[in-house]
């Protein structure tokens, strides 16, 4: 997934949502957070940041418990966090999910769920009915079996679009979310259309992250994404399908004068490169946070650093050691001053799991908003040939 892995929430669904955040990170107040519940999964997809099919026996034995993730959901509450993300792996691996699930409603948290969507019984459907999360979010790896065959090691497709269709059914909010790889990138027109035809909100990318949380020396390495200039046009393409002809010229064409304004704008002001860049631009580490399956807090859950214990610091200290740290974390300076910023938009974990550097250009994610310009730019002119 893309920055969106901390989204927990949303405009359409809290209008208010940008009013909070803001206050909260003025206020160092962790409004939003996720428990990563587990990093064991039953799928065994080839682009997972985290992945924990190898070893899941030995990886139980140092989960937090459910009374640890209480106490800490517990403290957390008292600081201040409404809105709470749980995921994994895939957290109903768990066989106290439930449990902890139903508790964590009861605290009066609005929840989110991410989800593979294969293990929905029939038990979890009335769970959720009991308490309704505010949204699940079920990632959809293809359009067939075969699919998810290639690229999780499975057949469980049509399990997970059942799962789907069920919640819909008992009145839940559901995103379907796509990661397009090499081995599911012919799946994307009828991966779209099941969403429209289910009705649930619908997230597509083309961008993975470096899996630097299972091997640091990863960095700016995942195996099974594309090359950068092919991502990007994959970029483009998932907007292409979700627009009539008409607004996805009108699309390209805003984007292309946007730059082109930019452009002027920066060479009229002969602004140079600065001496650094500027803060963290989302609420990782100022507004929200993440805790691993073994208890250590970071930003965000595709980085490794900073890292604060919440078993030995509690969620408080833990908690404060964790803003600090983020405080103090800078942008490549270049990005700053780049037309594209707003295209790329390059977040602190993309640099960070890229180079090893927060202040470093991640020049893959540079590659790939190029190559979606380029992508606009050739339509903008296409239909500007034809005096459309």
């Amino acid at each position: 997934m893309r920055s969106d892995q901390m989204e927990y929430m949303d405009q359409g669904d809290f209008p208010i949502s940008k009013y909070l955040t803001a206050k909260a990170a003025a206020r160092k107040i962790p409004l939003s957070g996720a428990f990563e519940l587990t990093s064991r999964c039953n799928f065994n997809c080839k682009m997972c940041y985290i992945h924990g099919m190898e070893n899941m026996d030995s990886l139980r034995k140092d989960e937090l418990s459910a009374a640890e993730w209480l106490t800490i959901a517990r403290e957390a509450k008292k600081e201040g966090l409404l809105f709470l993300l749980l995921t994994g792996g895939e957290a109903m691996l768990r066989d106290d999910f439930a449990g902890l699930y139903e508790a964590l409603a009861k605290m009066g948290f609005r929840l989110v769920i991410n989800t593979n969507g294969s293990m929905v019984t029939d038990e979890i459907l009335e769970l959720f009915r009991k308490y309704p999360p505010g949204r699940v979010n079920v990632s959809m790896y293809g359009a067939s079996d075969d699919t998810y065959a290639r690229l999780c090691g499975n057949r469980k497709r049509e399990h997970v679009a059942k799962a789907i269709r069920d919640m819909k059914a008992i009145g839940l909010s559901v995103r379907t979310t796509m990661t397009v790889t090499p081995y599911n990138c012919e799946d994307i027109q009828q991966v779209y259309d099941f969403s429209r035809q289910e009705e649930t909100l619908i997230e597509m990318t083309s961008y993975m992250f470096p899996p630097v949380r299972r091997d640091g020396e990863r960095q700016g390495e995942n195996e099974a994404r594309f090359p950068a200039e092919e991502a990007g046009r994959y970029m483009v393409e998932k907007e292409r399908i979700s627009m009539t002809p008409e607004q996805f010229h009108e699309r390209a064409v805003n984007v292309v004068e946007h730059v082109r304004r930019r452009e002027r704008a920066l060479a009229e002001s002969g602004q140079g490169i600065p001496e650094c860049g500027h803060g963290i631009s989302c609420q990782a580490g100022r507004s929200s946070f993440w805790i691993t399956w073994d208890g250590k807090m970071r930003i965000c859950g595709l980085t490794t650093d900073p890292e604060a214990d919440v078993r030995k610091l509690g969620f408080r200290k833990a908690w404060e050691q964790t803003y600090r740290a983020a405080e103090q974390i800078r942008l490549p300076a270049e990005c700053s001053v780049c037309a594209r910023a707003e295209l790329c938009r390059a977040c602190a974990a993309m640099c960070h799991t890229e180079t090893g550097h927060y202040d470093w250009k991640p020049q893959y994610v540079c590659d790939l908003s190029a190559a979606m310009m380029e992508v606009y730019r050739r339509e903008a002119e296409h239909h500007a040939e034809k005096g459309i």
